[in-house]
């Protein structure tokens, strides 16, 4: 008598022709192009310089077939760490990209030493907040008016959600 067995495995996504790249000056348009279609509160050209331009901060583009798609911006501070930014090109949101990014960043933080990665995310951003949770991160507190709505109505204001993931560091630097 013959018995098969039947395994079930969960199908996972491979990013094929994927690397990150340190955020240069350079890459500025591409930034820029990718942070106005992506957000409804885009930064500026002069804000995205100054981030990359910082040597504290860390910096990475997500290159995909030759192209940037993508791009974080990190400021590490002792044990723990701020995303200050993160957008993935629209084409490409939902693929597993903004994930791949995270897991770059954490990765190197890992060897640093650093426990924690910190970040603000606008209350009414649904899909982030989503996307983070399932990341590992969770809601630890909320910022009372941190952002503003509409850049053109400076004076409506919107809360920001602050949100956390602890990660494991096994190199102490």
């Amino acid at each position: 008598m013959k018995l098969d067995t039947i395994t079930k495995t969960k199908l996972t996504t491979k990013l094929i022709s994927t690397s990150f790249n340190q955020l240069l000056e350079t890459d500025i348009e591409s930034i820029l192009l990718i942070e106005r279609q992506s957000s409804n509160n885009p930064w500026t050209q002069t804000q995205l310089l100054e981030s990359i331009k910082n040597p504290v901060n860390l910096g990475y583009s997500l290159i995909y077939k030759s192209e940037i798609i993508g791009y974080l911006i990190a400021m590490p501070v002792i044990e723990s760490a701020d995303i200050l930014n993160i957008a993935i090109n629209s084409s490409y949101q939902r693929k597993g990209f903004g994930k791949a990014l995270i897991e770059h960043l954490v990765q190197a933080l890992n060897k640093r030493g650093v426990s924690e990665v910190l970040l603000e995310v606008r209350q009414s951003n649904f899909s982030a907040i989503k996307f983070y949770l399932a990341l590992g991160f969770k809601e630890i507190s909320v910022r009372k008016n941190y952002y503003t709505k509409n850049s053109n109505e400076p004076s409506v204001k919107e809360d920001g959600i602050i949100m956390r993931l602890e990660i494991s560091t096994t190199n102490k630097t």
